[in-house]
């Protein structure tokens, strides 16, 4: 690593939001009346499609390094009782809706969604599918747990309809595995890649993760080859976010060293160079698929989204967010179901939305999201181009000068009329960039400023 590189990753190594919405989740308020929130439903256009998002929040096992919001059972009781009330939550938001909208995407996430019965995953799509008209070939994707899939769930979950899996793999070594609490050998997720594949799923995605302890880039690049002979459609690398204040579990990991900033650094360089050898074509910051994949084609196509889950194809406004902690983006305004099972649970069956939190997006925003989108998928933008109108544009560029300049003179971005562009030394830092055009983030340190990940 060269020193001026080192010397800019330690000097701007600040805690920055991943922007998978803008304004980000620390920002949402009190959430709006519920005649309101029923209306905006109902405002849905119906000639929209929409994308729906189903919580999951339990699992069998607890990962050490785990930033969701999730509970362990050890039965599948308490998951068939939950989707009892997302059912109910379906059916709430169906009736506001006041039609049959057309569904293009389902996505579910946790959590382990695979650990939920599939007779219940069953009654929920069997209720979608009366609530709401699906498309031709809806995208059905699921992310799962590699340690409690077998054949006969990977064949009953297929004809449901999933089409997409995302297997949460993080890393392939015993030590890290039993350091994260998530052991999970080789063969596992080659036999799970195998039953996926023999049951027609032709889009997987693993979840990798660098920056854990134990991890070295020697590891990494041992993974990133032990990954290739599984080749996953897609792979989407985490830099591992330690947040112990807000979960307190993951102080377990401090029993090992945690990487530093450089060594992450190398981590991630280290798996990027391997996978792009591979065929891979990097997408946004740390998304990757082979050529033909979907997201590589609308990268180039100029058709990348980002939302909750990360990158997408999913070019949908709408996406409404069933079970707790869901989030429904509604093109202007986000609403957040609240955390609380009994809270959830409570206002559900009484014939109310679990909504908690919610924010609703000026016009100042809307634009602002935009343009961080554009930098945080393209790693460039034009803020003149940006639909939204040129007075938004003015404004927004006077308000990140200081922080650009101050880029600029660093080499991490070259600066044009209203244009930003990031350099491939900036490349690693675009979360950074992207916070200059953020109006809500406070400068780092001050009190009223939401915790995030480091930049690195």
């Amino acid at each position: 690593m060269e020193e001026i590189m080192r010397d800019l990753l330690l000097k701007y190594d600040a805690p920055v939001p991943r922007y998978t919405s803008y304004p980000t989740a620390p920002h949402f308020k009190d959430a709006p009346a519920q005649p309101d929130l029923a209306a905006r439903l109902h405002a849905i256009p119906e000639e929209k499609s929409v994308s729906l998002y189903i919580h999951i929040p339990f699992c069998r096992h607890l990962c050490s390094y785990c930033g969701c919001h999730t509970k362990v059972v050890n039965e599948e009781k308490p998951i068939s009782a939950y989707l009892d009330v997302v059912r109910e939550e379906i059916k709430l938001t169906a009736r506001a809706i006041g039609r049959r909208q057309r569904v293009s995407h389902i996505h579910f996430g946790g959590g382990t969604p695979n650990f939920a019965p599939t007779k219940d995953l069953e009654a929920l799509l069997v209720l979608i599918a009366k609530e709401f008209t699906l498309a031709e070939q809806p995208v059905v994707a699921m992310e799962m747990d590699p340690r409690i899939l077998h054949k006969d769930k990977v064949q009953s979950l297929v004809k449901l309809g999933v089409n997409r899996a995302s297997l949460g793999v993080q890393d392939f070594h015993a030590d890290v595995q039993q350091a994260i609490n998530r052991v999970q050998p080789y063969e596992f997720v080659q036999q799970c890649v195998g039953w996926l594949r023999e049951a027609g799923v032709r889009s997987i995605n693993f979840d990798m993760i660098y920056g854990l302890p134990l991890q070295t880039s020697e590891k990494i690049h041992d993974g990133m080859k032990m990954l290739q002979t599984l080749k996953p459609e897609r792979v989407a690398l985490f830099g591992y976010a330690h947040v112990p204040w807000f979960k307190e579990h993951q102080k377990k990991l401090e029993a090992h060293p945690l990487p530093g900033t450089l060594e992450r650094f190398d981590m991630a360089e280290t798996a990027r160079a391997d996978l792009i050898a591979q065929g891979y074509v990097p997408v946004g910051i740390d998304h990757f698929a082979l050529t033909e994949d979907d997201l590589a084609v609308a990268y180039k196509e100029h058709r990348l989204r980002r939302n909750f889950q990360g990158y997408t194809t999913d070019m949908e406004d709408y996406l409404i967010g069933f079970g707790q902690t869901a989030i429904s983006d509604y093109g202007n305004a986000y609403v957040q179901n609240t955390a609380m099972n009994r809270d959830y649970r409570e206002k559900v069956e009484n014939g109310a939305f679990p909504a908690i939190k919610a924010c609703i997006l000026s016009a100042e925003d809307i634009y602002r999201r935009a343009v961080i989108s554009e930098v945080m998928c393209y790693g460039s933008v034009d803020l003149a181009a940006v639909s939204g109108g040129a007075d938004w544009a003015e404004k927004t560029w006077a308000s990140a000068q200081k922080a650009l300049q101050g880029y600029a003179a660093d080499g991490l971005v070259n600066l044009g009329d209203k244009k930003t562009e990031i350099t491939e030394t900036g490349r690693p830092l675009t979360r950074l960039v992207a916070s200059a055009f953020d109006a809500y983030l406070k400068p780092s340190g001050a009190a009223e400023a939401p915790r995030h990940a480091q930049a690195v």
